[in-house]
């Protein structure tokens, strides 16, 4: 596990406590590719990271690439979340559009994020990759793009193939 769950002793027990069973039964209702995914954006939203939980299942993935992360299980799933709205006075999900195929659904939006550390709020463009199996999420990956935020400048990695004479 990466350093979203560094602290994972100072979380809320009741949050890596499994569900409980009666909050919501999800299992006798038919939730759409498209319903979980907004529900999950709808939870992050308000930074309710109990009722984003609740749309994994036990052993879901739950994938950050460019932050390094992966994360395996509920409990994993609930330090990570709860080490976002941690490090984050704010942070936003919006799609402006997605595509669904069976039990698939990718979308494209931005992520507005202000960390407490940094005077200015950012926003990047993110595509969201979710998979879902009996009415919850088995992978959720965010992909952020951070071409605006990196170090080094994109551009040719090798020389152009034709020689200059």
């Amino acid at each position: 596990m990466g350093s979203i769950g560094k602290e994972a002793g100072k979380r809320d027990p009741k949050l890596l406590a499994d569900p409980d069973p009666k909050s919501q039964d999800r299992s006798t209702s038919h939730m759409t590719i498209r319903t979980l995914l907004t529900a999950y954006r709808d939870a992050f939203n308000r930074r309710d990271s109990r009722a984003g939980l609740e749309l994994f299942s036990e052993h879901a993935v739950f994938d950050m690439p460019l932050l390094g992360q992966r994360l395996v299980g509920k409990r994993e799933i609930a330090v990570g979340l709860e080490r976002i709205f941690e490090v984050t006075e704010s942070a936003e999900i919006q799609f402006s559009s997605t595509k669904e195929i069976a039990k698939l659904s990718i979308a494209e939006g931005r992520l507005r994020a202000k960390l407490h550390r940094d005077a200015h709020a950012v926003e990047i463009p993110l595509a969201v990759v979710l998979e879902a199996q009996q009415n919850d999420i088995v992978r959720l990956s965010t992909y952020l793009d951070a071409r605006p935020y990196r170090l080094w400048a994109d551009g040719p990695l090798f020389a152009s193939a034709q020689a200059s004479d």
